[in-house]
């Protein structure tokens, strides 16, 4: 996302100012990358971040929020200005309509001059509360992976220039420099044996391939962002939803991949599999955030390790199971219960997970024909099926609709 020239003219009559802002900057990251040296713990030194990211930008709110694959979110670990409760409580969602989110999936600063009423970006419920109107997300990251974002607000729109962008950058930098060395001192203990030796080479293997994948995602990513812009420009709201659903799917997709870390992100040791419990777990609390509290989850899912491949065919079809049921069994405005349930057979060896819900229920006709054929949800679903070598199974009454996911478990 391009970012808008300096607020003055460094050759007018404000050139004074931009000086003092620059040599601000310089000393607060000269000094603040004296402290990150030091051995403090990071919850203080993330929260001495937000304050001088604060001071530099001259807003009331900044935060720092840490990615996480097992929820599906971004937890708030620091934060300036903000009510009380807000640290380690607030969560925010991954996806592309989330201002941090978006930063986390394209690895990219996301400035946005005024979120009221903005066509692509979703306003959190605190960022609403504390009258906030103009954000700057930088990503946070190290070995190649972004453990987070940092994000100033200001409740005055169009506040952030380029220079403030910059700082950002920077600070983020010095931060994820200090994340580093305390994770290379865990690790250089965890090597201290052998085995941990060999299961290092492993993880670097593991990590080589998972970097190439999600830089494929991120470039997805973003490329379906400017192609929703456009269509948002033209006012064609289909293409837009598509888009949109489209996103969610490289969500659902990214949220497998950065789980596929062993033992650590719940899946084997040996990095082939994946506890599918964990990460539906961790796909509800994204699709929660992503739709805004309009549908409740009630989730009874049992424990079962999947093939990589087979644990992120399984998420898209509860991506596009979940988001079905807030499209269609509720109207605008009406909030009600998605249950998800996922059990498993260990003696047949397979698995049915169920997606249901208590809404207005789907017109017969229109059930007669998708399963006649017609419908590129129901088309998708049973491609999805196909995958996994098994079978949908749809099922409706007076109120609600249900659908069930019968395939064989395979490791």
């Amino acid at each position: 996302m391009p970012f808008k020239a300096p607020r003055d003219d460094p050759t007018g009559p404000d050139a004074a100012k931009e000086a003092r802002r620059l040599r601000l900057h310089q000393r607060i990251l000269r000094d603040f990358g004296r402290i990150a040296l030091d051995d403090l713990e990071i919850g203080p030194l993330l929260q001495r971040a937000v304050a001088q990211a604060a001071r530099a930008t001259g807003v009331r709110h900044t935060k720092i929020m840490r990615y996480r694959t097992e929820q599906g979110d971004l937890l708030a670990e620091a934060g300036f200005g903000w009510r009380p409760g807000f640290v380690g409580k607030a969560r925010f969602g991954i996806d592309a309509a989330s201002p941090p989110g978006r930063a986390l999936q394209t690895g990219q600063p996301v400035l946005i001059d005024d979120i009221r009423d903005h066509p692509e970006f979703r306003i959190h419920p605190v960022i609403a509360e504390h009258g906030i109107v103009s954000l700057l997300n930088v990503p946070i990251r190290f070995d190649r992976n972004i453990w987070g974002v940092l994000e100033a607000d200001s409740e005055e729109p169009g506040h952030f220039d380029d220079l403030d962008a910059e700082f950002l950058e920077a600070m983020a930098a010095l931060v994820a420099g200090a994340l580093q060395r305390q994770a290379a001192v865990a690790q250089a203990e965890a090597a201290a044996s052998e085995a941990a030796v060999r299961a290092e080479r492993r993880g670097m293997l593991l990590r080589e391939l998972q970097h190439r994948a999600k830089n494929n995602l991120a470039l997805v990513a973003a490329m379906l962002a400017r192609e929703k812009r456009t269509a948002t420009a033209e006012q064609d709201a289909r293409t837009a939803e598509r888009l949109a659903r489209l996103m969610q799917r490289v969500t659902a997709i990214t949220l497998a991949q950065d789980r596929l870390a062993g033992a650590e992100g719940g899946g084997l040791a040996d990095g082939t599999g994946t506890d599918l419990a964990g990460y539906l777990k961790a796909l509800l609390g994204s699709l929660d955030l992503s739709l805004g509290g309009k549908v409740v989850f009630e989730a009874d899912l049992e424990s079962c390790v999947l093939p990589f491949d087979k644990a992120v065919v399984v998420g898209l079809a509860v991506n596009e199971l979940v988001t079905n049921a807030a499209k269609h069994a509720y109207p605008e405005g009406v909030e009600g219960v998605v249950r998800v349930e996922l059990h498993t057979d260990e003696v047949r060896a397979e698995a049915a997970l169920t997606v249901s819900d208590d809404g207005r229920g789907i017109d017969p006709s229109a059930v007669a024909a998708r399963r006649a054929g017609g419908g590129q949800e129901l088309e998708l679903l049973r491609h999805l099926a196909r995958q996994l070598g098994g079978d949908i199974e749809q099922g409706t009454q007076e109120r609600g609709t249900s659908v069930t996911l019968r395939f064989p478990l395979v490791v």
